[in-house]
């Protein structure tokens, strides 16, 4: 087994890894874009010449989960080259292609509507798995195992060719509703020869890591001191969505509002996780119109949850709640990355044409130093623990890790060059 990190040593995002078996057998584990920078520098990954390079003989691309950094490029994908997700998570990112699409065509942007029309169907052809169940690529086996983050169907992904186990873990927590779960994954899976994880939290000097459901009931509390709630979060942080569902649900009579598109989402969130646990069984959420009056009258007269976006419609419709409402008895809880408002100046303007004041409650989607420690230490890797999804300043060797454990940390450069196991 030969383990090649081409991205991810030394940046957050743009994750690529590729392993190969002795039999010449070769995946691509995530194939991501890099996150936008202030820059707006271009992917290297855009010139078709690199992308065609990276994939010659490439059996199959198998994704950890749908964000755009770790699945960014999917659509550039030659046919011949199987793509791999989970069900749930192939399906959110259908929701979200084709909301973009009826954007553009409503905005009479051809071209764009095009390639969204091309990715959505090549999304069509993804092969999807299954937590737990082993599938195979050549001589190549890999079982995906569930995990917490902040988008809906992550996996880590053990990989198994040549009598060797790796493990990658995506981006995962074991801070969110789900994440109890990882102790009790880690001792499935076992003892392995290389672990590939992430470290995107250790270049932040966040104080002690909020789990999920300490936010929930700090969202709560605000929504007992404050009538009228907008929630500025992630359309697909499921975790984040529930708690607010569910806190909303303690307040008597106000009712949870969204577009059409979030009520899409959550119905794929009842769809998948509501059979699982009642906490995903999100069944009253109501979309917002102008010609929603008996909603209306209940927001105005109870008071609301409302999850809002930066778009055309948000900003119509506030502008008339606001015609409408006390805003003295009015929060916005901002309830994404902090970095996004001085990245994004639309998103800043949107923020601050609410016109109330503002919450910051948020927490991390990605394993505290304490989660990536735990995990190092119950798999015990052989050989090698290869870092990825951290900044170049991060170092694993200042986390609370025994000797035997640190010497087996891989430098950036030879993660790049490429590491037999």
């Amino acid at each position: 087994m030969k383990i090649t990190i081409h991205r991810g040593t030394n940046q957050i995002g743009g994750c690529i890894t590729e392993i190969c078996s002795k039999g010449g057998t070769k995946i691509l584990i995530d194939l991501g874009r890099n996150l936008p920078s202030e820059t707006n520098e271009p992917d290297e990954y855009d010139d078709p010449t690199a992308l065609s390079a990276l994939l010659e003989g490439v059996s199959a691309v198998v994704y950890t989960h749908n964000h755009s950094d770790h699945a960014g490029f999917f659509a550039e994908i030659p046919e011949h080259i199987p793509q791999y997700m989970g069900a749930m998570g192939r399906e959110v990112m259908q929701n979200s292609l084709e909301e973009q699409l009826n954007t553009a065509q409503r905005a009479g942007r051809t071209q764009r509507a095009e390639e969204l029309m091309g990715a959505i169907a090549r999304l069509g052809e993804f092969r999807t798995y299954a937590t737990a169940r082993t599938f195979r690529i050549g001589d190549i086996a890999i079982t995906p195992y569930f995990v917490s983050h902040s988008a809906a169907d992550s996996h880590m992904l053990l990989v198994e060719c040549d009598s060797k186990r790796a493990l990658h873990t995506g981006d995962f927590r074991n801070h969110g509703f789900t994440g109890k779960g990882l102790t009790p994954t880690l001792a499935r899976i076992g003892q392995v020869d290389a672990l590939i994880i992430e470290g995107t939290t250790l270049s932040r000097e966040d104080s002690a890591t909020k789990s999920e459901f300490q936010i929930q009931q700090d969202m709560l509390a605000q929504m007992e001191r404050y009538k009228n709630i907008f929630v500025v979060c992630s359309s697909t942080n499921f975790d984040r969505l529930a708690g607010l569902y569910q806190d909303t649900q303690q307040i008597f009579g106000r009712p949870f509002v969204c577009d059409k598109y979030q009520k899409r989402q959550l119905d794929t969130l009842r769809k998948y996780s509501g059979k699982h646990s009642w906490y995903y069984n999100v069944r009253n959420a109501l979309p917002m119109s102008l010609n929603a009056k008996s909603l209306h009258k209940n927001m105005f007269e109870r008071g609301f949850t409302m999850v809002v976006r930066n778009n055309a419609n948000f900003r119509k419709w506030i502008g008339f709640i606001k015609e409408h409402i006390d805003l003295a008895e009015t929060l916005c809880i901002y309830s994404q990355y902090l970095g996004y408002l001085e990245k994004q100046p639309s998103l800043r303007e949107f923020v601050d044409s609410l016109g109330c004041k503002v919450e910051y409650i948020h927490t991390s989607g990605h394993a505290s130093p304490e989660a990536i420690e735990e995990v190092c230490r119950t798999l015990n890797p052989r050989s090698a623990i290869i870092p990825m999804h951290k900044d170049a300043t991060s170092d694993f060797h200042t986390l609370n890790l025994p000797d035997e454990l640190k010497a087996k940390i891989i430098a950036a450069d030879t993660a790049q060059l490429g590491i037999p196991i």
